[in-house]
């Protein structure tokens, strides 16, 4: 008896088709966490990857400079404000350089619409001027919150602009803030007068320790 050869037609090949390439899928549970991420990859992307072959070095290749431009960006994004905290907090004024010439600075800076720097510049002066003038100790370590509280309790009856000038300085140092000219302008009249100002007795109850917020 001679056999007829069996033609599917095309549903049945399409079905036949698919069991075929069934048979071929790996079970997930027995794929490796590596392997399921880089078939995960694989169908997310669209790409034809064998993910247990030499395909899964693209991937691995992909994954790597994906997780170093990551690192790049977080450092860059992150870096500049660290690293401006800690060079303004580890040398509040350059002892090189004398009141006047910060005050000149500042002056020359105002002129030319240089704000921010002028503002800073200005504070500076003042800065050296109550070092010069012994009113509180400036050591590398001290900060603008420090010095206006401590200044702010030898000339009480300045505190309350020497507070403000240093949250403005704080604020263009490492917020970025560009102060008005007339903020700036009023920086270098506190700093002129912060120059000749005379100190009051202090009060056990002034001690810029025990009136700095907390």
């Amino acid at each position: 008896m001679t056999s007829i050869p069996w033609t599917p037609d095309d549903d049945d090949a399409r079905r036949l088709l698919n069991d075929r390439i069934d048979s071929y899928e790996v079970d997930p549970a027995a794929m490796s966490w590596w392997e399921r991420v880089l078939q995960w990859l694989n169908d997310a992307l669209l790409l034809n990857v064998d993910a247990s072959g030499a395909g899964s070095v693209i991937i691995q290749v992909f994954l790597v400079l994906a997780v170093v431009i990551l690192v790049i960006l977080l450092i860059r994004f992150f870096r500049p404000s660290v690293s401006s905290v800690t060079q303004a907090e580890a040398q509040l004024v350059d002892p090189s350089i004398s009141a006047a010439q910060y005050l000149d600075q500042a002056r020359q800076l105002l002129a030319s619409q240089k704000l921010d720097q002028a503002y800073l510049q200005a504070y500076r002066a003042m800065v050296r001027s109550a070092a010069v003038r012994e009113l509180v100790e400036v050591t590398p370590a001290t900060t603008a919150t420090v010095f206006g509280w401590s200044l702010g309790s030898v000339l009480p009856s300045h505190r309350i602009p020497i507070h403000e000038a240093s949250e403005q300085f704080n604020e263009i140092s490492y917020g970025g803030a560009v102060p008005t000219r007339e903020a700036t302008s009023a920086m270098i009249n506190l700093a002129q007068t912060i120059a000749v100002a005379q100190p009051t007795a202090t009060h056990p109850h002034d001690n810029p320790a025990r009136l700095m917020p907390r």
